[in-house]
């Protein structure tokens, strides 16, 4: 393989510096390996001929690359030609797309919530008292489960309180109270 830039090359490695170790270094190496490897393992000397074409293509300076100019300088323009033309061409059929404009509205904020699922308390307890009179087991199971409702409706009430009028939450309560009416349709039915 030749090197193109031979003369650089040269000049960089020439202005390395050159750096040796003391003689009490190799001394201590030398102690540190016990067996001595050098003298295990074989020796070979390389042919005189290699040594001396080494240093021919060390010593020959490498030939000038030819530059044709022409050749490239023709292909660079006529890429940025065909460049500026496609350019141009693709610029004169471009649609420039309708103009945009901006419309806006107002909406009426929702009404609030009317919460109506208190009005019924006084009925629920007027049926806790009837059933606590009668002490039937099916009443008694009904009431139970009147009673765990009641219970989570509270629950989702102060829920309501500490979030606000959450959609999800007031949906919660809606179902609770659908199953609540439920249940005290059939105590009445019972009763």
């Amino acid at each position: 393989m030749k090197e193109k830039n031979y003369k650089t090359l040269r000049d960089a490695l020439n202005q390395l510096p050159v750096y040796g170790a003391d003689a009490g270094a190799w001394e201590g190496i030398e102690q540190a390996m016990t067996p001595k490897l050098g003298d295990q393992l074989p020796s070979y000397r390389p042919p005189a001929e290699v040594w001396n074409t080494l240093s021919q293509e060390l010593d020959t300076p490498a030939p000038a690359p030819t530059r044709r100019l022409w050749p490239r300088f023709a292909a660079v323009a006529a890429t940025l030609a065909l460049l500026v033309s496609i350019g141009l061409g693709l610029n004169r059929g471009i649609d420039r797309g309708p103009t945009v404009t901006y419309a806006y509205g107002q909406e009426p904020a929702p009404a609030p919530i009317v919460a109506d699922w208190d009005e019924e308390d006084e009925s629920f307890a007027r049926v806790a008292a009837e059933i606590a009179t009668r002490n039937e087991p099916h009443l008694n199971t009904l009431h139970h489960e009147l009673t765990e409702l009641t219970a989570a409706s509270e629950e989702i009430k102060a829920m309501l309180v500490s979030y606000g009028n959450d959609p999800t939450v007031v949906r919660q309560l809606a179902e609770i109270e659908r199953d609540r009416s439920d249940i005290y349709r059939r105590i009445i039915v019972e009763l």
